[in-house]
C-alpha cells in the first residue's frame, strides 16, 4: 500500500437453502438469484481426531512422486531485455540487463511482516511512473514511484506537504529506497518492465517426510492434492493439474485483491441482507462499513453482496481484472476468474494453482487466513448498527484448522482448500489440502488429513523403514 505509516468429528452443519419458483418470464433470472444464495457454504467438521490407526503396512510406495519447489532471483531473470528483482530477505534491489546484473542498492524499508500492509511477492511489471507521486491515502509525497501493483510502489523517501521528511519506519507496503538509488532504478525502468519481488520464508527448510505406504484413501472429488506448505513435496493427488470451477474458494482472491489495492479503512456501502446467513436479497438497506471489517462477511459467511460491493470500488470488470493479474503475479498460470463471489463457473483452477495461493497467503498475507477461522466476529457499521459474522467453513475453536474457504456451486459441486497445521511423525507440520468436484469436501478432507497422518513414519530415528517412501520420490511444484 501508499507509505504510512485445531475424538475431531465435529458435526456438519449443511445449510438447505430454498429459493422460490418464479414466473417463466423472469425464470433465468430466478435461475441466477438461486445460485447466488446456493453459493453460500455451510460449516461441516473439518478434520477428525488425529491418530495412528491400526493399518498393515505395504512394501511398496504408492505415493506422488514430485514437490513444489520455490523459485528463486537467478532462476527468474530473462536473458533479453530489463528486469528488476526486489530481494525482501536480503533487503536488496537488482536491476538486470539482458541477464546480467547491472546495479544493487539497499532497500531501506518494506510493509510490516503478518500485517494487511506486508509487501506482496510475486511476479508483476512497471505500471506506472511519476516523479513525484502524492499519496492520497497517506498524505505523502513519494518521489519517483513506479507503481508495480494496485496501492504498491517502489519509492524513494517520503516527506509531508510541507517538506518535513516522514520517520524511517514509516511505511505501508511500499519498497522503499534512498532517495538518490530511486531516481536511478526509475531512470531505469520503463512501463512495463517486469519485475520480480522475492521474499523466503524458510531460509532453513524442514527435510521431506519419510512415509510408510499405504493406500491411498477413497476420495470422491474428482480432483485432489495434500502437499507439505514447507517442504512443497506433494504426498497425494488426482488430476491436479486439470481445470475445474471451484465456486466460493474464489473469496480467497477477492480478500486478498481487496486488500492490496482498496485502502482497508476505506468506507464502503453493502445491503443490510448481505451480512446474514443465509442472505436475505429483499432487504436492500444500505449499510456502510471499512474494507476491513468487510471482509470477515466476505470470508466467514461467504458473503455474495459483500463480494460485489467489494468489487464495486474499481468496477466489475477492473476488480476481477486485478484477480487476475494477482493470479498471474503467484504464477497460478492454469487460473481465470470471472467475477468475485464465484458464482460464475468461468471461475476456475487447479489444485496445484490453489496450493500456490495457500502458500502465499500462510505466508504473506495470514491475517487472510485468521479470518476464515474466526468463529464469530461482530462488525459495526459508520451508524453504529451492530452485525454478528458467524463462520460456514469450519469452528474457530478447531486446532488443526489454520484456516480455507469451504465452496459450493451445481458447476463446481463441493470444493475446498485447507491449511491444516497436523501432527505427521514427530513434528506438527503445515499442510494444505485442496479438494475440487466432490459431493462432500470435508470428508474427503478428512480422508486425506487421516491418511497422511498415518502413513507418517513416526520414529524418525527408526532405522530400517523398507516399506517408507524415499523422499527424493515426492515431486514438488515451483512456487
Amino acid at each position: 500500500m501508499n507509505d504510512i505509516d485445531h475424538s475431531f468429528d465435529w458435526r456438519g452443519i449443511t445449510f438447505t437453502l430454498k429459493v422460490m419458483t418464479l414466473c417463466l418470464a423472469i425464470g433465468a433470472g430466478a435461475h441466477y438469484a438461486f445460485l447466488y444464495i446456493q453459493s453460500e457454504s455451510a460449516s461441516k467438521s473439518l478434520v477428525r481426531e488425529q491418530g495412528v490407526s491400526n493399518v498393515t503396512l505395504a512394501l511398496a510406495s504408492t505415493t506422488s512422486e514430485r514437490t513444489i519447489n520455490a523459485l528463486t532471483i537467478p532462476e527468474t531473470v530473462p536473458q533479453i531485455g530489463k528486469f528488476i528483482a526486489a530481494d525482501l530477505t536480503n533487503m536488496k534491489l537488482y536491476l538486470y540487463e539482458n541477464g546480467t546484473a547491472t546495479a544493487k542498492y539497499p532497500i531501506v524499508m518494506k510493509g510490516k511482516q503478518g500485517t494487511p500492509w506486508e509487501t506482496p511477492s510475486g511476479f508483476y511489471n512497471i505500471q506506472t511512473k511519476e516523479e513525484n507521486h502524492f499519496s492520497t491515502i497517506g498524505k505523502v509525497y513519494m518521489p519517483f514511484s513506479m507503481q508495480f501493483y494496485g496501492n504498491y510502489f517502489i519509492h524513494g523517501q517520503t516527506y509531508y506537504p510541507d517538506g518535513t521528511p516522514t520517520s524511517a519506519t514509516f511505511s505501508g507496503g511500499c519498497i522503499k529506497l534512498e532517495t538518490e538509488d530511486a531516481k536511478k532504478v526509475f531512470a531505469f525502468a520503463d512501463r512495463g518492465t517486469k519485475i520480480f519481488v522475492y521474499d523466503a520464508k524458510q531460509s532453513d527448510p524442514l527435510p521431506p517426510l519419510a512415509l510408510y505406504t499405504l493406500p491411498e484413501p477413497h476420495i470422491d472429488a474428482d480432483a485432489y492434492l495434500i502437499a507439505d506448505m514447507d517442504t512443497g513435496s506433494v504426498y497425494a493427488e488426482r488430476n491436479a493439474t486439470e481445470k475445474r470451477p471451484i465456486a466460493s474458494v474464489t473469496k480467497l482472491m477477492t480478500a486478498l485483491v481487496a486488500n492490496e489495492i482498496i485502502s482497508f479503512d476505506k468506507k464502503l456501502s453493502v445491503p443490510q441482507g448481505s451480512l446474514v446467513n443465509p442472505p436475505n436479497l429483499d432487504d436492500v438497506n444500505e449499510k456502510v462499513f471499512s474494507v476491513g471489517d468487510l471482509l470477515y462477511p466476505l470470508l466467514m459467511q461467504s458473503s455474495n453482496g459483500v463480494a460485489d460491493s467489494l468489487a464495486s470500488y474499481y468496477g466489475s470488470k477492473g476488480f476481477v481484472g486485478w484477480m487476475n493479474t494477482t493470479a498471474t503475479a503467484l504464477d497460478m498460470t492454469s487460473t481465470t476468474y470471472a467475477d468475485t463471489s464465484g458464482i460464475s463457473p468461468e471461475n476456475i483452477s487447479t489444485p496445484e494453482d490453489l496450493f500456490r495461493l495457500a502458500v502465499y497467503l500462510a505466508n504473506k498475507k495470514s491475517f487472510v487466513l485468521n479470518i476464515t477461522r474466526t468463529q464469530t466476529k461482530t462488525v459495526m457499521a459508520e451508524d453504529g448498527s451492530k452485525y454478528t459474522i458467524k463462520n460456514v467453513n469450519a469452528p474457530a475453536s478447531s486446532a488443526p484448522f489454520q484456516g480455507g474457504k469451504v465452496g459450493h456451486t451445481r458447476a463446481a459441486e463441493d470444493t475446498i482448500v485447507s491449511v491444516l497445521s497436523l501432527k505427521v511423525g514427530d513434528a506438527t507440520r503445515r499442510m494444505a489440502i485442496i479438494v475440487l468436484g466432490s459431493s462432500d469436501q470435508i470428508q474427503d478432507t478428512n480422508n486425506l488429513a487421516e491418511w497422511i497422518t498415518n502413513a507418517t513414519k513416526h520414529d524418525m530415528s527408526q532405522t530400517g523403514c523398507v516399506s517408507c517412501a524415499q523422499s527424493s520420490q515426492f515431486r514438488k511444484i515451483e512456487l
